[in-house]
């Protein structure tokens, strides 16, 4: 009895898989690119390159016509992944935005600070070439380049301090022009 109910088993879920899982396929390539366009291969890029994985096999097992249970499971699980891979990428982008905001407003207080402070009439070049290495971060996140943008202008902060402070010492703030 328990064979024969197997078998049925068997021969139900061959006779329900007999046509390609396409939509599914459609579904799981769907996801894995929603999530590449959020930048999950940088922000998620373990649950990424599951997600890719899991999709690529699928494809390969529906080509193959194989299996095609195995390639909707692998479909299903490229989907999941990408899912997760896209929520965390979204979270990660999110942090990552709000603290190039706040690095962003900060560089730009101080350049004008420095510049208020007498830095424009006697070190213009050396102010120049900051504004130059603000501009590039602000260039890197319109370009969504937001992981270096982040590392470039955490790395200018400090030097732009010590400008600032160097021309708060030396002269009493001249007015704004």
């Amino acid at each position: 009895m328990m064979r024969r109910s197997s078998f049925s088993v068997f021969i139900l879920l061959s006779a329900g898989c007999a046509q390609p899982p396409t939509h599914e396929l459609e579904i799981g390539a769907a996801r894995v690119e929603a999530a590449r366009q959020q930048d999950a291969a940088v922000f998620a890029p373990e649950l990424f390159a599951e997600a890719e994985s899991s999709l690529a096999e699928a494809q390969r097992l529906a080509a193959n016509e194989s299996d095609y249970l195995a390639a909707i499971q692998a479909a299903a699980h490229a989907t999941l992944r990408a899912n997760e891979a896209f929520s965390r990428a979204s979270s990660e982008r999110i942090v990552v935005v709000r603290k190039l905001d706040q690095l962003l407003f900060e560089l730009g207080s101080l350049l004008e600070m420095a510049a208020d402070r007498g830095a424009r009439e006697e070190a213009p070049s050396e102010l120049s070439a900051f504004q130059s290495r603000y501009d590039a971060v602000r260039a890197m996140v319109k370009e969504r380049d937001l992981l270096d943008a982040l590392a470039a202008g955490a790395a200018l902060k400090p030097e732009l301090l010590l400008l600032e402070e160097r021309f708060r010492q030396d002269a009493p703030p001249h007015p704004s022009k």
